[in-house]
Parts: structure tokens; sequence; C-alpha cells
């Protein structure tokens, strides 16, 4: 079918803008933090190696046989498996990038990267690749905000990203564009519920969504139909996971003036995206003000609505696991204002820490404000002191070079400093790349 004749939807917008878009249409800005969040997805997948999620996930897909690598390991599998497993390794630590309520670098770096090595792809293309996948998983969930806190972003944007990401590194045309994102909003799913428990299908739901992103980009490639106003139709992806299209049009505002990516945060620690700035303030309160945790009587914390009734923030104790307490708003200040080692990860094995669970117990969780906006407060009751605290949620969080090197050269210790700096030049010169396969092939077995 010539794409002049595709029918005006949603769909089709998004897919010429894939299907047109190329590397040199980047500005130089744009490579660079495309660059920088390749280096930070690197850099938590190989933390991640031995954590348990991803090795359930590779354990899953053991039998299987191919072309794509497994970060940290010498097997390789068909590129849908590999980016299954990848994608719970970048998201692994909770220490992974965050862009419109999901988490960009897991579902869209893993299912570039994978079909990248199996069409012998350059660094232009990934990079190119990656740009577009970051603008379709924020796009997806712009057209359809009120999807939280019912369904959870990551999972459900999430695959739509990855297919266009996926889909443009195999060269889709339009047309097989639209079938491959109208198979990945039919694939999407996902929610928050094992936030309450520290359970791991959370984490697998992030590897589901690259997996089901490259299978769509797969399946449009093999002739795979979908409806093309899958997004808009009055049983589409947006009445399904927003009840609403009223938002609709915000999918394509704006659609190619400006690439998303330029919106994306980092974590400086590995905990839940929305905990980061109520632990940043209480570290700066604590330093400002040399707080002593046997002396604090009482907090109070007041953030947007949003943040509040994000699965997990709540959480109490018993924390029963690890990522019930990183997501715990209770958990991880109280540890900040413990002087607890919070940018660790193996701390949040801790999660029975007697001094920590007394000082959740102190903390109080409060409805925002009529004039909250996006404003997390702090407030500490100390020694019959009072201090306070505000600052923008995520402000501190904006993304640099200098801060991905810093944060990548921290998480990669357990490697010999020669691997590291090399896939550190790698990837900061990924533009010059032959084949993706010279990077990947750094990112095996160590």
């Amino acid at each position: 079918m010539d794409s002049s004749n595709i029918q005006a939807t949603i769909a089709r917008d998004l897919s010429q803008f894939v299907c047109n878009t190329q590397f040199e249409d980047l500005s130089e800005p744009t490579i660079a933090l495309a660059k920088s969040c390749i280096l930070d997805a690197v850099a938590t997948s190989l933390a991640a190696r031995d954590l348990p999620v991803p090795e359930i996930a590779r354990k899953f897909v053991r039998h299987n046989r191919g072309y794509a690598t497994i970060v940290g390991h010498d097997q390789r599998v068909p590129a849908i498996d590999a980016a299954f497993v990848n994608a719970t390794l970048v998201n692994g630590c909770t220490h992974d990038d965050f862009l419109y309520k999901s988490h960009p670098g897991a579902v869209t770096i893993p299912a570039a990267m994978a079909i990248g090595e199996e069409q012998d792809a350059d660094g232009r293309a990934l990079l190119t690749s990656v740009v577009l996948g970051y603008d379709l998983v924020a796009r997806a969930y712009l057209g359809g905000p009120t999807m939280l806190p019912f369904f959870r972003g990551s999972g459900v944007a999430g695959a739509v990203g990855a297919a266009a990401a996926a889909g443009k590194i195999l060269g889709l045309s339009t047309v097989e564009l639209v079938n491959a994102l109208g198979c990945s909003t039919m694939f999407a799913s996902g929610f928050g519920e094992g936030f309450h428990h520290g359970t791991m299908d959370v984490k697998l739901n992030v590897g589901w969504a690259a997996r089901s992103g490259v299978s769509s980009a797969l399946l449009a490639q093999c002739g795979a139909t979908a409806a093309p106003t899958t997004f808009e139709g009055p049983s589409g992806y947006f009445q399904a996971f927003a009840r609403s299209v009223d938002l609709a049009h915000e999918t394509t505002r704006e659609l190619g003036k400006r690439f998303l990516i330029h919106d994306v945060i980092y974590k400086e620690r590995p905990v839940c995206i929305f905990v980061q700035t109520p632990v940043h303030l209480a570290l700066m309160l604590r330093q400002q003000h040399q707080l002593r945790p046997e002396q604090i009587e009482r907090v109070r914390i007041r953030a947007p609505l949003a943040t509040l009734t994000n699965p997990g923030f709540q959480n109490v104790h018993p924390y029963e696991a690890p990522l019930k307490a990183r997501v715990s708003a209770r958990f991880t200040v109280a540890a900040a204002l413990a002087g607890k080692p919070v940018e660790l990860y193996k701390f949040y094995e801790q999660f029975t820490d007697p001094e920590v669970l007394a000082l959740a117990e102190k903390i109080d969780l409060l409805e925002p404000d009529f004039d909250q906006g996006g404003r997390v407060d702090v407030e500490v009751v100390s020694g019959g002191m009072t201090y306070t605290l505000s600052g923008l949620e995520m402000d501190t969080l904006q993304p640099s070079e200098d801060k991905i090197v810093a944060k990548f050269r921290r998480l990669t210790k357990m490697l010999p400093v020669h691997r590291s700096e090399k896939i550190l030049e790698t990837v900061l010169n990924l533009e010059k790349l032959d084949k993706i396969r010279n990077l990947t092939a750094l990112l095996q077995s160590y």
C-alpha cells in the first residue's frame, strides 16, 4: 500500500515521523543526550548482572539461540529474548532514567540494540532509533495521562516506544510502522500492584514491554496488520487505558519540532523516581542542621497528588522485600535522615533496620496544598526546632554528560579499568561506530 493512501490517524502521523526522521535531523545536543542515555542504560545493566529478576528472565530464555547479546553473559539469543532480559537488567537496580511516567531507556535501548545487532546496524542508526523510541514513549503517555495510577507507563507507553525503536532500526515502511505500533498497543499491559509488595512482576513488566515492542515490529515486517485507529478509536488504546480520547491530540502536538528525549531525567540513587526529591531534601536538611535521628520528633512530607498516589509511595512496615522499601517515601527518607548509605543498592536489603523503621514511624505523608504544583516540602521537627526545605520535584535530576559519566564509573567498578574505559569511549563516539556488535562485544561476560 502507498503510504499516501493510509488513513489519517495518530498511528499514521507517528509512523511517518519515525520513518522520515534521519540521523542528519538530530542536533548535536540531541545526539549527545542520546549517547548519555545509552551510557546510563549500559551502566545500570552491568550493575544488575547478578540480580534475581534478570537471572530469572535469562533462565526463561536459556534454551533459545540467536545473534543478540545478553549483557554480562556470553549467551546469544533471538532479539525478542535479548530485549526482554536486557530490559530487566537496565531496570534491575531501580536506577534507570525516567520520562513522562515511564522508564524509556529500559524499554527502548534494549529493543534497538537487539534488533540493531541482528541487522548489523551502525551507531548512527542506534542513536536515531533511541531518540525516536524515547519520543514515542512520551507521546503515548501524553495522549492519555489518566492511564495512571491504574496502569503503568513503562508497560503501556513503553511497548509503543520499543516498537518504534525496533521498527526504525529494521527499516520498516510507514505502512509497516502503523501495523507495528498497532500491535504494540494491543500487547501493552502493566499495573503497579507489585510495588505494594515488592514483588518481581513489576520488574518483569518492563522486560515484557521491550519484548512486546520488538515482537510487534517483527510481526509487522512479516505482514501482520493492526487497526489504523488503534490510538484514538472507540475501542482503542486511549479509551482502554485512559478511559478518554480527550487528550489524544497531545500525542502528535509539535511532532518533530522538538525531540522529547530532552525532557528525560536520570536517577542519582537506586530508589523510585518519586522519592528521589524527598530523599534529596532530607539529606540537605540533615547536613545543614546536623540533625541526629534520635532527636527527630516528627517529619512531614507534602508532595504532588500524582506522587502521593503513585503505587508504593505510601508503603509502610513491614517492608518484606527490598523493592517495597525502595519505593517507600517513609523508608527512604528515614534512611536519609538516619545517615544510611542511601546511594548504595545493597543497603536496601537491610529493610528491617530498626533505626530506620523507628524513624519511619514518625513520618507523615500529607495531602498537597491547593498551590502545590510540582513542589515537594519536607519538614523536620527536631530538638524542639522546626526545619523546612522545599524543591521542585526532580529538579536536581537533569542529566549531563559529566553526571552520567561519573555515574557510569561508580556503577562499573567491578570491571577492569581498561574494559570500562573502552565501553565509555565507544558509547561517547557512537556516531562513528560501524557496527553495534562492536559495542555489544564489550558488554558480554566479564
